[in-house]
């Protein structure tokens, strides 16, 4: 089951990714951004497909992303 926290945190590093790219984030958090942000690109470059980058983050994480996603959306930079 998933908190707020984890959901927030997501978000925000979700957000810092669009804006400042990958540096910063840890590598569970890069692969969720890639998935949210939908830059496959960004999974290429780390060697790791979409299959794989799912299996990476967990369900949890997973659950999350559609969500992140469309309050990315409704709250652009």
């Amino acid at each position: 089951m998933r908190s707020d926290t984890e959901y927030r945190h997501l978000l925000q590093k979700c957000r810092a990714a669009r804006e400042e790219g990958l540096d910063t984030l840890s590598s569970g958090e890069r692969l969720a951004a890639a998935l949210v942000l939908n830059r496959p690109e960004w999974l290429a470059a780390m060697g790791v497909t979409i299959a794989e980058a799912i299996d990476r983050i967990g369900l949890i994480r997973c659950s999350m992303l559609l969500e992140v996603q469309r309050d990315l959306v409704a709250q652009p930079a």
